[in-house]
């Protein structure tokens, strides 16, 4: 009879769910050998730990996997190792000579034996003994105890625990003689030997002490500190593995008297700082301390950030902010945080990217005269013309362009203060009138009557002669800001809602972001000597009367590329009128050496995060090698070294760690009142629509002819200054 066979293949049983089963390898790590003996004194070179981080590094933790290794040190007291020695070198003794060396002619009682190996200690003195006793080689003592000599230094009870777990016994296992490996390095006279805990109470107890630390390992377990420093230090340099976290460099500590920002209203957010009793805080520069500062390092690493929470601090604080923003990205970050009543009636926002007709902008004309006196025909003179000058690059090399752009804007001045003092603002030349003055014949022949006698003889017999060559070098600044509508709108009003004096003396918080066009650097560079020329005008103020007025530049190296020794005169001459200044930028070396010896001669705060290694190089050197340049190479993203002058005097260089603006600000986060923030800055600018302002740039030549002349406008301009005609 045939037996059937089924040959299909079993149904496979769906897994039971639950918890995946672990493996656990456990070692204690004993001498083998009698504890007096020592092991191999392990060096710096390789480092001890290099082979312990590569075992760790290769341990997976997402499948299960763990490997721990448990150092339990226990010091152990004089008195114990003292009676130790003892005890050895009574053992020795027993051992006899071959163990200890010559025997003594003396006895071996207390006076004898420990009088003669207290001579070996003391150089050979003895307190008791004969005078032909002989004394023990030390070679022979240091073989009695070993490494427990009383030059060994500290000694300590050790308890080494190994344990690895892995979902595979095999898994466990590799991981567990990977651990053993590392030990295995320190087999020297002695060598550890690892002891499995077998029976149920035996790994009750590894668990037990591997959990709790308690200390009661298998025996004695005694050891000097050269055979465990290598395992106790912190990884070097020569240990390379993945897994070692690094500390970033050695940087000196943060100033134990670095206040601390609650939003006390005489400091400055720094960011977040480690005190020396190990708690994190944001530390704060003091208002009085922090004059000028320069904050280096690469793109995306958060300097911009850290302006911003300083600048939205210093705000809400009621000091006067004035933030050159060229990519409009930190205003956009600032406004929810600046929606508040409090401020929105001193917020002024100077947006000059392109817009819509309907869009309501501001204007600046830095040819006006309003408010102003003969005697500021100089300085505004002087404005226009530098500023200029300086975005052109002319330098010394077009000294007749100069001269005639300085003599254009000097006639424009005196025609703008003579409208204003009648009357009619309305009726002032703007930038745009200068490249009409110097093209238009018939034009500048019909106002030059008006202006006095010594600038109107420059225009009569010295201005034709140098015409032909020099006015298309004037020019062409001009029609630069003709390629923007935005930058049409801003400079080409009569009137100016910008005033950065009024700023200054009103604790106005204003952002600047030009408009992206070629003219940038002209634009930041008219805007920045404004700056430095309204900080010299506020010698009419008394000094107890100044409103300190805080300025930040970002890129500052595409700015100083335009307005060379702009930046560099606000380091030197505005710190007396209470004008501060922080200038951002990712590299140094980039900038003119003008500037940059200003800033660093002057700065408050130098500040890096990340930078190139020559870059590096450069900033560390103004640290007296206290950093070095591979510790600022490495620091991570939104990390900065920094040092800073406190209460007068220069700090050494600390550690800061960037904090976002949503992270010191979310009690300040209001994005529902932007609506009536924007409301407000066109209050607080009286803005008008760029339509408007364009179609009355369009009529301004008339204007002004109209005004001095008192002829009608033509038919269809925008202003009418009827009450001057006659």
């Amino acid at each position: 009879m045939t037996t059937l066979v089924d040959l299909a293949k079993p149904r496979a049983t769906a897994p039971r769910k639950g918890p995946a089963s672990t493996y656990v390898e456990r070692a204690e790590l004993t001498l083998a050998l009698p504890d007096q003996r020592p092991l191999a004194s392990l060096g710096l070179q390789p480092d001890p730990l290099q082979q312990l981080a590569t075992a760790l590094s290769g341990v997976r933790t997402e499948d299960g996997e763990r490997a721990d290794v448990v150092l339990d040190l226990l010091p152990v007291p004089e008195r114990q190792l003292a009676r130790r020695r003892r005890r050895l070198l009574a053992a020795a003794r027993r051992r006899g000579p071959s163990a200890y060396g010559e025997r003594l002619t003396g006895s071996f009682g207390a006076a004898g034996f420990m009088g003669s190996l207290s001579a070996a200690w003391s150089g050979g003195k003895t307190s008791v003994g004969s005078r032909g006793e002989r004394l023990p080689r030390m070679t022979d003592v240091r073989d009695g105890i070993g490494k427990f000599e009383p030059s060994a230094g500290p000694v300590f009870a050790v308890q080494l625990l190994l344990r690895t777990q892995a979902r595979h016994p095999q898994a466990a296992r590799a991981r567990m003689n990977q651990l053993l490996a590392v030990f295995a390095a320190t087999s020297g006279e002695n060598y550890l030997k690892p002891r499995r805990p077998r029976s149920r109470r035996a790994v009750s107890s590894f668990d037990r002490r591997f959990t709790t630390g308690e200390f009661r390992p298998r025996r004695r377990q005694w050891m000097t500190v050269p055979e465990l420093c290598g395992f106790l230090k912190p990884p070097t340099r020569s240990c390379t593995a993945s897994s070692v976290v690094r500390s970033g460099g050695v940087v000196p500590p943060a100033p134990a008297n670095l206040p601390v920002y609650t939003g006390q209203r005489d400091l400055v957010p720094l960011g977040a700082v480690t005190y020396p009793n190990g708690r994190e805080r944001i530390g704060a520069a003091r208002v009085q301390d922090l004059l000028f500062a320069l904050v280096l390092g690469k793109s995306g690493h958060g300097k911009t950030e850290e302006a911003l929470v300083q600048a939205i601090a210093l705000a809400h604080n009621g000091y006067g902010v004035w933030f050159l923003d060229p990519h409009g990205e930190a205003w956009a970050r600032a406004k929810p945080y600046l929606a508040h009543p409090h401020i929105t009636s001193r917020l002024w926002e100077i947006n000059l990217a392109e817009a819509d007709e309907d869009q309501l902008v501001v204007s600046w004309n830095p040819l006006s005269m309003e408010r102003r006196r003969t005697s500021d025909v100089q300085k505004v003179v002087r404005a226009v013309t530098e500023g200029i000058a300086a975005a052109q690059d002319w330098g010394d090399h077009a000294p007749r362009a100069r001269t005639i752009l300085a003599r254009a804007a000097q006639a424009l001045a005196l025609l703008n203060l003579k409208a204003v003092r009648e009357g009619h603002p309305e009726a002032q030349a703007t930038l745009f009138q200068i490249r009409t003055w110097l093209v238009d014949e018939e034009w500048r022949e019909a106002l030059l009557p008006h202006l006095p006698t010594s600038a109107r003889d420059y225009w009569e017999k010295t201005f034709p002669r140098v015409a032909n060559e020099a006015v298309p070098t004037v020019t062409y600044a001009i029609d630069r800001l003709d390629t923007s509508p935005a930058l049409q709108a801003f400079f080409g009003n009569p009137t100016s809602g910008y005033d950065v004096r009024e700023a200054m003396d009103t604790s106005q918080v204003v952002f600047v972001c030009p408009s992206g066009s070629e003219a940038d650097g002209l634009v930041a560079c008219l805007l920045v000597h404004d700056l430095h020329r309204a900080g010299l005008s506020r010698q009419d103020t008394p000094r107890e009367q100044r409103a300190t007025f805080w300025a930040w530049i970002d890129e500052l190296t595409a700015l100083d590329a335009s307005s060379k020794g702009f930046v560099a005169a606000i380091c030197e001459q505005l710190r007396k009128y209470e004008v501060r200044l922080t200038g951002m930028t990712q590299m140094v070396l980039r900038l003119s050496a003008i500037t940059r010896q200003a800033l660093l001669q002057n700065r408050s705060l130098l500040a890096t995060c990340a930078a190139d290694h020559d870059e590096a190089d450069f900033i560390v050197k103004r640290w007296n090698g206290q950093v070095s340049p591979e510790t600022v190479t490495a620091l991570p993203k939104y990390h900065y070294i920094m040092s800073l002058t406190l209460d007068g005097e220069p700090t050494s260089p600390f550690r800061v760690r960037g904090l976002p603006v949503e992270e010191v600000f979310a009690r300040y986060d209001n994005p529902a009142g932007v609506k009536d923030l924007d409301a407000a800055i066109d209050t607080n600018l009286r803005r008008r629509p760029l339509g408007d302002i364009l179609e009355a740039l369009e009529q301004l030549n008339d204007v002004v002819l109209a005004h001095h002349t008192r002829r009608r406008p033509a038919q269809g301009s925008a202003s009418d200054p009827t009450s001057v005609v006659d």
